[in-house]
């Protein structure tokens, strides 16, 4: 009985040599690759079995890529090599040229930041004092004057189609205001803008003074000396930060009462 099965069970294989022949003949065998194709190509092939000849085409081929992907390693000649030090030597100095030339600006700049910021301060304090002494006479007046500094202020100074910001400034900045109007001092780079506007535009404290032409101008310098300011387009011509304080703050009340007056 169990020998009848594995007879039923064998009935229909194929024997060895059919298999083998079937494997040989089948269409998806005839796709691939022919049996004498040479794999070494491929990376993978057994050298060691290849004749004398077949073996030293390969090495060749080896070599020779090898010689391809290090070719900087090629001895050149004293004219190539001559001319590449002075590229290099060239290349070097504007390098560090730029360098040099980046660092003194940075130094530069913070040189001016520093000196804007500490005279918008100097000034600030001035103007305070002013405000405090005048408003023993204008408290709970239109003409009553508070104050406030802000210090430093980056802003959007320039925006795209899409009101992206693609530019940014900073700023020292500082204002005394009343019920009517608002003096703000803004410094930036190497000069101070005085400004008198509207106490309604200022709330936000954006560029809105874009609008506006300053009240003055003092221009800021830098050198062996220390540094050095100036009051720009002005008949006035004031010898210390004292007098311009003075002269800006009447200017600030006196803008005031106009507007009340008329």
């Amino acid at each position: 009985m169990v020998k009848g099965d594995r007879r039923g069970a064998n009935k229909g294989r194929l024997s060895k040599e059919e298999s083998r022949k079937f494997v040989q003949t089948h269409p998806a065998s005839q796709n691939g690759l022919p049996k004498n194709l040479d794999r070494s190509m491929f990376g993978h092939g057994a050298i060691a079995v290849m004749d004398d000849k077949t073996r030293g085409e390969v090495h060749s081929h080896m070599a020779l890529s090898e010689q391809f992907l290090s070719g900087f390693g090629v001895e050149r000649s004293d004219r190539v090599l001559s001319w590449m030090d002075k590229l290099k030597e060239d290349s070097e100095r504007f390098i560090h040229a730029r360098r040099d030339d980046l660092l003194e600006d940075e130094l530069k700049a913070n040189m001016y930041r520093s000196a804007v910021s500490y005279l918008v301060d100097k000034m600030f304090q001035d103007l305070r004092w002013f405000a405090h002494e005048y408003n023993k006479v204008a408290h709970g007046t239109p003409l009553q004057v508070s104050s406030s500094i802000l210090g430093e202020v980056t802003e959007v100074v320039r925006v795209n189609s899409k009101r992206e910001a693609e530019e940014t400034a900073t700023f020292f900045r500082a204002r005394l205001s009343n019920r009517k109007h608002s003096l703000v001092l803004r410094g930036g780079g190497n000069r101070i803008d005085f400004y008198i506007v509207p106490v309604s535009q200022v709330m936000a404290m954006s560029l809105l003074e874009t609008g506006y032409a300053p009240v003055a101008t003092i221009g800021v310098r830098i050198n062996e000396s220390g540094v050095h300011w100036k009051l720009m387009n002005s008949s006035f011509k004031p010898d210390t930060l004292d007098d311009l304080c003075m002269w800006m703050f009447s200017e600030f009340v006196d803008t005031t009462r106009r507007e009340l007056d008329s």
